[in-house]
């Protein structure tokens, strides 16, 4: 059996926390996300132990977040049980970043941005209708940071920004569903960075288009608002699937 080793790190921890435990999570969602432990393979606790060499105590905290994000079940004869994706919380952050760490990213990378499409334009448009003056300022100021991170070539400050931008954008629509989605815009960003599917610098384009947005919003047109941001939407599937192909075509 091959043990892997669980070090002592912060960066891309799950939500759950950054301890050992969490640490275990990560590796086994990561592994269960990847197919490596396929939909119905059967693990035992014992051997979780030997292979990430952690107590027991460890496994059944890791097991127990696990199965909170609903990848594993757990019954007294057969032990612990990967579900279907189908059943897992897919809009869970760690099982988003998993999941796009994962040989399906191309096809998530479509669903994510498919159901932006779907909510952002809708949200955006209520966040015309309902945001009150200082959320409105809120989110040209965002807006203003794009413009400024792309005209100083900051990828790092423009990721920040347009993340800051997006989740404004849903919770200023004053409706929670809209708002608890703010997370999986969130690592729909940051994978797309993390997979090298963002321009080497920030577009000042992109800066522009988030530019309307904010200034429809700011003018309470949630007609213009919405269309704006379908606008947005629509060219991140453009180019996410433009960097996909050229990527192919280097392979």
């Amino acid at each position: 059996m091959m043990v892997e080793h669980v070090e002592p790190r912060e960066e891309h921890m799950p939500e759950s926390g950054k301890g050992l435990a969490a640490q275990v999570a990560d590796k086994l969602g990561h592994a269960i996300a990847a197919g490596t432990h396929a939909p119905g393979a059967v693990l035992r606790t014992e051997d979780l132990e030997v292979r990430f060499t952690v107590s027991r105590t460890v496994v059944r905290e890791a097991v127990q977040a696990l199965q909170s994000k609903r990848l594993l079940r757990s019954s007294p004869r057969v032990g612990l049980t990967v579900r279907p994706v189908a059943d897992w919380h897919l809009y869970d952050p760690d099982v988003i970043r998993w999941r796009l760490d994962g040989p399906a990213r191309t096809e998530l990378l479509d669903d994510l941005t498919e159901l932006r499409g779907a909510v952002e334009p809708a949200a955006t448009a209520a966040a015309a209708r309902r945001a009150d003056r200082d959320q409105r300022k809120r989110l040209l100021e965002c807006s203003a940071h794009m413009r400024a991170a792309a005209a100083t070539r900051d990828r790092a400050a423009f990721l920040e920004a347009d993340i800051a931008f997006h989740r404004l954008i849903l919770t200023m629509s004053a409706n929670p569903l809209f708002a608890q989605l703010a997370p999986v815009t969130e690592q729909l960003l940051r994978g797309r960075a993390a997979l090298k599917l963002l321009p080497a610098a920030p577009d000042p384009a992109d800066a522009a288009r988030h530019d309307a947005v904010a200034i429809a919003v700011a003018a309470a047109d949630p007609a213009t608002a919405e269309t704006a941001m379908r606008a947005v939407v629509a060219e991140s599937l453009a180019d996410i699937h433009m960097r996909l192909h050229a990527r192919e075509v280097q392979v």
